[in-house]
């Protein structure tokens, strides 16, 4: 019996500790959220749509800017689905790549900019929670987090790419023109 009173008392604290740090998201992080769309989309309207894409266009023309920065511009700006429809501006060899890399950036860019995949804010928050209570920077992991987020993107981007060219032309596809 005695276990059973404790498992329950345990489960109310867990649930009351939960409670107390989603009220505590709902306080801190969806108004920065929402601040921080209505400041990209500020962002995408003062330049213009059209500006962000001859952007897109010319990112394409280089393997490093297409695969190591252009997601990340993607995400910050555009978000999800955004991000992943600007890569219908690159050439046709280019856009496995570009898809892979964004996968690879997506997740570290959601540790400073929320609105980037804020579903997976959470697993963010978690993991800074422990970085906090062991007595450390979060913004210092969530920089190196970022920054190797992005090196990943460009190592996935350009073997992807070269693993699709390659396929590509052993099916006789002319990549070339893709």
């Amino acid at each position: 019996m005695n276990f059973l009173v404790s498992l329950a008392t345990n489960l109310i604290e867990l649930m009351q500790k939960s409670g107390e740090t989603f009220s505590g998201m709902i306080i801190d992080t969806i108004p920065m959220l929402i601040a921080l769309l209505t400041g990209m989309n500020f962002i995408i309207k003062l330049i213009g749509e059209e500006k962000i894409n001859k952007l897109a266009i010319a990112f394409g023309k280089n393997k490093i800017l297409t695969y190591g920065f252009l997601p990340s511009i993607a995400w910050f700006f555009f978000s999800s689905p955004g991000g992943v429809a600007l890569g219908r501006f690159l050439p046709e060899k280019c856009k496995p790549g570009y898809e892979d890399a964004l996968g690879a950036t997506a997740h570290p860019l959601t540790s400073l900019f929320p609105h980037t995949v804020p579903f997976e804010l959470f697993v963010w928050l978690g993991i800074a929670e422990g970085v906090k209570k062991a007595g450390y920077s979060t913004t210092t992991l969530a920089v190196r987090y970022i920054l190797a987020g992005m090196i990943l993107g460009l190592v996935r981007g350009v073997l992807t790419e070269y693993i699709f060219v390659k396929i590509s032309r052993r099916n006789e596809y002319n990549v070339d023109s893709l």
